[in-house]
């Protein structure tokens, strides 16, 4: 959508994403490296492993799952010691990474952009749904074999 979007106001584009076959894929990337053409558009198809030198501007439609995997992506800019501009779009839902990206900014002594701050600087951890899996020791389990699911209460009273 957004490749089209981009075309049809004249600005010649590619993407990568997971919808193409891998030849199609490849083409796009090595047209890419050539610089034709200057912009390619990429899920997170190609958000590791490949090699694309020269990439001056980064622009992050979806924060990524992990900061990690943030740095990365916005690396791509300063590959060889060379520098580039990234833009990142964080929305309210990504709010519990919000801690860990203003810890990844200071180190790097970056902006911080006082919008970020307004999100919290604290990172939170998701925890399982499930509870914690309860293996009972050895001579007490239950014959039928199961190994039952319980939460931090169940746990405690038995």
């Amino acid at each position: 959508m957004l490749q089209k979007l981009l075309t049809s106001r004249n600005y010649a584009c590619d993407s990568l994403h997971g919808n193409l076959t891998s030849v199609q894929r490849a083409l796009a990337l090595e047209n890419f490296k050539k610089g034709r053409p200057p912009i390619l558009i990429a899920t997170d198809v190609a958000a590791r492993g490949l090699d694309i030198p020269s990439v001056e501007y980064v622009i992050n439609f979806s924060f990524p799952l992990t900061v990690e995997d943030y740095v990365h992506r916005i690396g791509r800019t300063g590959r060889a010691g060379a520098t580039g501009i990234s833009h990142t779009f964080f929305e309210p839902h990504d709010r519990h990474l919000c801690g860990a990206l203003v810890g990844v900014l200071r180190q790097a002594k970056a902006n911080i952009p006082e919008d970020l701050l307004a999100f919290g600087a604290t990172t939170k951890r998701k925890e399982p749904k499930l509870g914690k899996i309860v293996i009972p020791p050895v001579g007490e389990q239950k014959t039928n074999g199961h190994i039952t699911f319980g939460d931090s209460e169940s746990e405690e009273s038995s």
